[in-house]
């Protein structure tokens, strides 16, 4: 085998060519790695976005329900004042017309944890991701509102029936309670419509809620809405 021996460099011309030769190939080779990587990272983002904004649209269905509903809710926390009212002797007693604790589905972050963790986000342009990360850092302070939210209304739940029996300290408590579910419904409506907000500037498409949504669920009662709720899940 015949072995070619490089030649030898006489001047510092035939120097510097050489060496721009070796760089300038190894400053393609790199670009080439760096575009293909690129475009790797092009196509994980779109994906991830696509399930992002599929998973906010969902969440969006569970703020625009809670909107919808927030005037017989309103009405339900007036219902109740003036139950407390008749009952420290201020007025005439009465029984609720209807009664429905106001907790949702709970919301679900899984896709944003996934996409985390496989550090697909750090692609993602800068402004892009201060939205999602200020939309998904809101649902754990949701989920905390819930429960305080939860409990207060199984509190407020026995005006379903006559309650003549409370004690001064019993209807204390319940006025307390009522002050929580108050404070946390509106918590709830105020960062449903900044969080709505938030995924209007992402871009994302909003859930249409049926027009006759917040009348349905107002007039049927709990053992209603929960049959509804496993006629639609049992549906093929």
């Amino acid at each position: 085998m015949e072995i070619h021996k490089p030649k030898p460099i006489h001047n510092w011309r035939e120097f510097l060519k050489e060496y721009a030769i070796i760089v300038l190939g190894v400053a393609t080779a790199l670009a080439a790695e760096q575009a293909v990587e690129w475009l790797h990272w092009q196509s994980e983002v779109g994906a991830a976005r696509k399930a992002l904004r599929e998973e906010i649209a969902t969440i969006d269905g569970f703020y625009l329900r809670r909107i919808a509903i927030a005037p017989c809710i309103a009405k339900q926390e007036q219902e109740i004042k003036a139950i407390l009212d008749g009952l420290d002797g201020k007025g005439k007693v009465a029984l609720l017309s209807s009664f429905r604790n106001a907790v949702g589905l709970p919301m679900v972050d899984s896709e944003w944890q996934s996409q985390r963790s496989a550090q697909v986000l750090t692609h993602f342009p800068h402004a892009e991701l201060a939205l999602m990360n200020r939309y998904y850092s809101v649902l754990p302070m949701m989920a905390a509102t819930f429960d305080a939210e939860s409990a207060a209304w199984s509190e407020l739940s026995i005006f379903q029936s006559p309650q003549n029996h409370l004690t001064p300290s019993d209807i204390a408590r319940l006025r307390g309670q009522l002050n929580r579910a108050q404070r946390t419904e509106y918590g709830t409506i105020l960062f449903a419509y900044r969080m709505l907000k938030v995924s209007d500037q992402l871009g994302v498409s909003r859930p249409k809620i049926p027009s006759d949504y917040a009348d349905r669920i107002c007039s049927q009662s709990e053992d209603q809405i929960e049959a509804g709720y496993l006629k639609d899940e049992m549906r093929p």
